[in-house]
């Protein structure tokens, strides 16, 4: 009797755990549009960036689609996204995840 007690308990405790599955983004942001002055990169103002002197958008040098976003999806696109600077073309990120918020 003790033992199926126990089993009952146990089971409970399982059931009654969650797992989150919930990613962690470091920043949020809107994609704005292309950026008709790098040939077709696209805008992306960044909500909480803690750079010193920001610009007021950053180029991501990705598409869309790239990026796991439809090509058709209309402007503006509010997303959550872990980003770096782009050593190589000032004013330029690279977006490592992205996830887009409805």
């Amino acid at each position: 009797m003790k033992t199926l007690i126990f089993v009952f308990c146990l089971g409970l405790m399982v059931a009654g755990c969650k797992k989150t599955n919930e990613d962690h983004y470091q920043s949020q942001g809107v994609i704005t549009g292309y950026d008709l002055q790098t040939c077709g990169g696209i805008e992306i103002i960044i909500k909480n960036d803690t750079t010193k002197n920001p610009p007021p958008f950053y180029d991501i040098n990705s598409t869309l689609p790239q990026l796991g976003i439809s090509a058709n999806s209309k402007f503006p696109i509010d997303v959550s996204l872990n980003w770096k600077h782009d050593p190589s073309a000032p004013g330029s990120i690279i977006v490592s995840q992205i996830k887009v918020i409805n």
